[in-house]
């Protein structure tokens, strides 16, 4: 065995920040309990609507609306399924995607 193995992944949740108002493309790679803060950096409010996959939805709360200059935060569910979740924004479908993937287990659980 080395003197110096490699270093575990990192076991605690990681936080994704964008503008509401402007972000498209892939978000992520989230997993459970991550959060997405969804900053409305614009001088009008912002909707985003994030689309199912197979009937499952990434969060708690889905569609909603962010005052101009104001926030929204979104943790993943525990048990959100592995998948590329599509989000829109002011009725514009599909400007991106919210990448859910797996976390890796513990050594030894």
């Amino acid at each position: 065995m080395a003197a110096n193995p490699s270093p575990r992944p990192r076991a605690e949740t990681a936080t994704f920040r964008v503008d509401a108002a402007t972000v498209t493309g892939d978000i992520g790679t989230a997993v459970a309990g991550n959060t997405i803060d969804w900053d409305n950096e614009s001088g009008s409010q912002v909707s985003i609507e994030v689309q199912a996959v197979n009937a499952k939805y990434p969060f708690a709360v889905n569609t909603f609306n962010i005052p101009a200059g104001l926030s929204h935060t979104s943790t993943v569910l525990a048990n959100t399924p592995t998948n590329n979740y599509p989000y829109g924004r002011n009725g514009s479908a599909g400007i991106g995607h919210i990448v859910v993937g797996q976390v890796m287990p513990k050594r030894g659980k």
